[in-house]
């Protein structure tokens, strides 16, 4: 972990947009309203639906065409045919890679590394306008791509050994421009550009991941940086991608919250995490210096309604990290129990036209978080056990309908790790395994394998730590080069 990364800037509003929509979900006893987060703008563009149901295949949900009609013909292109040979390039060959190897590693970043961070061809076109001019004015954001792009080609041909050669290549080149950028921030022997430093630690952090490693200190630098802004690079840089690079931080903060995923008779042990309040406070800033049209058209997952709901990890790892130092009262710990469970019953998209796909996901994130809260202890056992259980029958027929070898299963592994870590039947625990097995291939990332392999051994009753096991060598950023101290040297 980074040694610098610290609580920046005052307390940030931990408040988020709270949506006002039909609830889904087990039949659950409803509750007074106790809203947990203030209502923001972008919550409620456009949100005068009558249904927002994922059920209701009658209405068209897709994205209304806002963007310029080239890129959604492109993003619905890159959808459409992911083995596409060739894309208009306007990137710059990496002088350290020969143009062939350049043109087949961009091609399958835009071609599959970006749908795979998306669930349908709105977040895609996102990365793809927001991306896309860092890469070509930034060559540590550059070669951050690169060394995503070739890991998910080399874990597609894992007996191609120019493959072999790439991942390796193009990671280490990515990690030496990394430590290059932040050995000189500071110094004024170039300019930090730190959103391009943000974005290519995101880059990094998004490799990690398909590594299958534990580590997480791109992650944490990436949420340094985003916390280490002025206000004048805040509003100096590109808001489309600062609100973007705030949402993916908060989304891949969650999977470090939980340190042990629950069991049949377990709760989950979570860790709170501090910045994700602070993060968010931005992340509300930008959302009200933005116009209600640039709201609207960012209706993928990582709409702000989603993200604000990501908050339910801190809350509920901030109460079960009160209770263990002091005696909270009974009665006010189900209060507040209560008033989370009514804001994740209300977790819906507040923007009518998100998509089917989308609300699905949602609706897979919304059941997992309800059965981590259900299983909060009260009294030495689960607060509402049978509600839990209810939440992860839902859970598992929601997830039936997942088609196999989904692209995006990539968004959907934190609440398939958290449910799955729960089933009991061979029929449920077959159908979790078909899902991250068959859909190893399409993403090209080794993590699903590790979280196939960590449920496996739960359900044999070994579990160890099999990310920890055989991993390969880990390639990550010296901490003593991004320390202050090293950073007043350099």
């Amino acid at each position: 972990m980074y040694d610098t990364i610290v609580d920046s800037a005052a307390a940030s509003s931990t408040s988020g947009p709270q949506t006002s929509v039909n609830r889904r979900g087990p039949n659950l006893i409803s509750l007074p309203a106790g809203p947990l987060w203030t209502t923001s703008r972008a919550s409620t563009v456009n949100s005068n639906s009558d249904s927002n149901s994922p059920s209701e295949s009658a209405k068209d949900y897709g994205p209304r065409k806002r963007f310029p009609e080239s890129l959604r013909s492109r993003a619905e292109h890159l959808r459409m045919a992911p083995k596409i040979s060739h894309v208009p390039l306007i990137v710059p060959p990496d002088p350290d890679c020969d143009e062939g190897s350049f043109q087949m590693l961009f091609q399958h970043f835009l071609s599959r590394s970006m749908p795979s961070m998306s669930v349908d061809n709105v977040d895609t076109e996102l990365y793809v306008s927001t991306l896309l001019p860092v890469i070509v004015s930034d060559n540590l954001v550059l070669r951050s791509v690169l060394a995503l792009s070739s890991l998910q080609y080399m874990l597609s041909h894992p007996e191609n050994d120019k493959a072999l050669k790439l991942a390796s290549t193009c990671y280490s080149k990515a990690l030496s421009a990394m430590r290059a950028r932040v050995a000189l921030s500071g110094t004024g022997a170039q300019d930090d550009r730190p959103d391009c430093l943000c974005a290519a630690s995101l880059m990094l952090a998004l490799t990690e991941s398909a590594r299958g490693d534990s580590t997480r200190n791109h992650v944490d630098f990436a949420s340094h940086v985003l916390q280490s802004m002025s206000t004048s690079v805040r509003l100096g840089i590109n808001q489309k991608l600062y609100r973007n690079m705030l949402r993916v931080c908060m989304f891949l903060r969650v999977d470090e919250a939980v340190e042990t995923i629950p069991s049949p008779f377990t709760s989950a042990q979570l860790v709170n995490q501090i910045d994700m309040p602070i993060l968010a406070g931005h992340l509300w800033d930008a959302e009200h210096r933005a116009s209600a049209t640039e709201l609207s058209e960012e209706c993928g997952l990582f709409q702000t309604p989603f993200i604000a709901g990501l908050l339910t990890i801190h809350h509920l790892a901030r109460l079960r990290a009160a209770d263990g130092v002091a005696n909270i009262d009974k009665d006010e710990r189900v209060t507040q129990l209560l008033a989370i469970e009514m804001q994740i019953m209300s977790w819906e998209p507040a923007l009518p036209h998100t998509s089917l796909r989308v609300r699905q996901v949602w609706t897979l994130w919304r059941l997992a978080m309800l059965i981590l809260l259900y299983e909060s202890p009260v009294d030495g056992k689960f607060w509402q056990a049978t509600r839990r259980n209810d939440c992860y029958e839902s859970f598992m027929k929601e997830l039936k309908l997942v088609p196999k070898g989904h692209e995006s299963i990539g968004v959907m592994l934190w609440p398939i790790s958290m449910a799955g870590s729960c089933a009991q039947s061979p029929a449920h625990r077959e159908l979790i395994q078909q899902q991250l097995t068959e859909s190893c291939d399409t993403l090209s990332a080794r993590m699903l394998a590790v979280v196939a392999n960590m449920l496996q051994q739960m359900w044999d009753g070994t579990a160890a730590n099999p990310a920890d096991d055989k991993r390969e060598e880990e390639l990550v950023i010296d901490p003593s080069l991004i320390s202050p101290e090293s950073l007043q040297e350099a």
